[in-house]
């Protein structure tokens, strides 16, 4: 049977569509890769490819958060290596994070707005589970700071979470106040999160 993959096969496989689907993403965006184009590039049939994602865009999606997980893999270890934390520092660490992210392949779906669109194909509970992986990431993260007593991590997942989506109106918004803008609010929900330690406030 063509689609009976040994386990090792199935690895090779899907780690060879995230990386076309990377790939196609750069080169045509969500909507102009079609699922054809994926199989060629891999050189399996369309039926094994749903026997691995359901959808294109649900492909797409983990690759995306397969990013975001390398990411705060990267703050994580930066604030491992810090002796003190204080609000200021997380805000910067927080920003240079978001910074990182419109350097990457990821800006380009963002400013074609090709996220929300992305966002609107993946079924309900794909979305629910990202939510739920924010929130595993977030306390990862709020680990190694002092936190405020009563901070709810999923909280603070969603509200940088909300400050992340302001990178698709970053036009709208203004190019030229764009970046304070973006300190601003990611500072404000430092203030809010980081319990700073008396005599480094």
């Amino acid at each position: 049977m063509g689609n009976a993959f040994s386990d090792d096969e199935r690895n090779m496989i899907r780690d060879r569509l995230k990386e076309v689907a990377q790939e196609c993403l750069l080169k045509y965006g969500v909507r102009k890769t079609t699922v054809d184009e994926i199989i060629k590039r891999v050189g399996i049939s369309k039926g094994s490819f749903y026997n691995f994602y359901p959808q294109k865009e649900v492909l797409f999606f983990t690759v995306l958060e397969e990013y975001q997980k390398s990411i705060i893999d990267g703050l994580t270890e930066r604030l491992e290596g810090e002796e003190y934390i204080g609000a200021e520092r997380f805000a910067d660490l927080i920003y240079e994070l978001f910074d990182d992210v419109r350097e990457s392949f990821l800006m380009s779906i963002i400013q074609n707005r090709e996220i929300e669109y992305l966002m609107r194909k993946l079924p309900k509970e794909v979305i629910e589970d990202h939510h739920s992986l924010d929130t595993l990431l977030m306390e990862k993260v709020l680990s190694h700071v002092r936190i405020k007593e009563g901070v709810d991590a999923e909280l603070v997942a969603a509200s940088l979470r909300a400050i992340a989506m302001n990178m698709i109106y970053a036009e709208e918004i203004g190019e030229e106040n764009f970046d304070d803008m973006l300190k601003l609010l990611i500072r404000g929900v430092a203030i809010q999160v980081v319990e700073e330690e008396h005599g480094n406030d």
